[in-house]
């Protein structure tokens, strides 16, 4: 295979991976310590949704490596996780969070949304409430994004559902990260908090734009200035793996071959340039709440940011909406409310 690559971080998400036979999910993981080396300190994190999980199940995925857990409640009330689609109960994540602990995870996080139809700021209190009270190092707060061709959007469309005004998303998302803060949360980006040393090692790989991986459908990665991404067709994707051969947008990372393939068989490939990589460490970097260090953005590009983007940063400091301190260049309260905005001047 080459000289192996050392694994610091992984995610096993998008849908719900705890629903896979845990057999195949324990071969894919065996498979993956055979393609890398992992670090002393490794992080690997597994998405799943309350009441999907049984404790046989999680205590072979702690054997096997896997130290994080990611469930997504979204809200307590019973009529919102119905408008939700969400089949699971406040009482699921309760019993989930349980096998959990008894599993050996204890490095739990809890996704929440804010910005729902028919939420109140009372139900916001109250499921920020109930995910206090369950033993949990990391809560993330998302607003609600309409996805296209959903049941949801389709509802608010037709006026059957209307979304809250943006005071009422803003004193909601600002509700969540205060009660977070009392109880001795750290916000250390726009949508999450953590107790101290909780910050998910894997997601500050993508704020600080550094490099990584991806594997399957629709998967995106970053490497050696390179971005580029998997099809999203499964049925292609499962053809090159069943043939053995690499086909356009598929990963093959079959027996033999080493996880470099992926990189020559992506559908999509674009070349990052010096100028975008710098706009894309501003962008992402400024969700941080402890922002752009200057030493990072020199380490990286020789190039001293307070220059580079002076005309940006002083019409942004300008307006309130970012500080700049000693040591880096952050959001202000303000700039966390209309983060947006601040992103934009650093689009092409």
């Amino acid at each position: 295979m080459g000289e192996s690559l050392v694994l610091q971080t992984l995610y096993i998400g998008g849908g719900t991976p705890t629903l896979i036979p845990i057999e195949d999910m324990l071969v894919l993981i065996r498979h993956i310590r055979r393609q890398f080396v992992l670090s002393a300190d490794y992080e690997w994190t597994m998405e799943a949704n309350p009441g999907t999980v049984c404790l046989e199940q999680l205590r072979q995925l702690r054997q096997a490596g896997i130290n994080r857990l990611s469930f997504g409640l979204q809200a307590k009330q019973p009529h919102l996780l119905q408008m939700l689609g969400r089949i699971h109960s406040y009482h699921d994540l309760q019993e989930s969070v349980r096998k959990a602990r008894l599993a050996g995870i204890s490095n739990l996080n809890v996704d929440i949304l804010v910005g729902l139809p028919r939420q109140t700021l009372a139900d916001v209190r109250e499921t920020v409430e109930a995910v206090l009270d369950l033993p949990v190092s990391h809560v993330s707060y998302y607003s609600l994004i309409l996805e296209e061709g959903t049941e949801m959007a389709a509802s608010c469309a037709a006026g059957e559902l209307e979304l809250p005004d943006d005071e009422l998303e803003r004193a909601q998302y600002n509700l969540v990260r205060d009660m977070l803060a009392a109880a001795g949360f750290q916000q250390y980006e726009i949508s999450n908090s953590a107790r101290p040393g909780y910050a998910c090692r894997h997601n500050l790989t993508y704020w600080q734009a550094l490099p990584y991986l991806a594997f399957g459908t629709a998967a995106h990665r970053y490497t050696d200035g390179l971005r580029s991404s998997n099809t999203e067709d499964l049925d292609t994707y499962m053809n090159a793996w069943l043939d053995g051969q690499p086909q356009a947008g598929a990963d093959n990372l079959v027996s033999d071959h080493d996880w470099r393939a992926a990189h020559r068989v992506s559908l999509v490939r674009e070349r990052v340039d010096r100028d975008e990589a710098m706009r894309e460490m501003m962008l992402l970097g400024l969700r941080l709440t402890a922002g752009v260090r200057y030493e990072d953005f020199w380490q990286r590009f020789a190039r001293d940011l307070r220059i580079v983007f002076d005309r940006e940063l002083v019409q942004l400091e300008d307006r309130g909406l970012i500080c700049r301190g000693a040591e880096s260049v952050y959001l202000s309260r303000a700039g966390l409310d209309l983060a947006n905005q601040v992103f934009m001047a650093f689009v092409l």
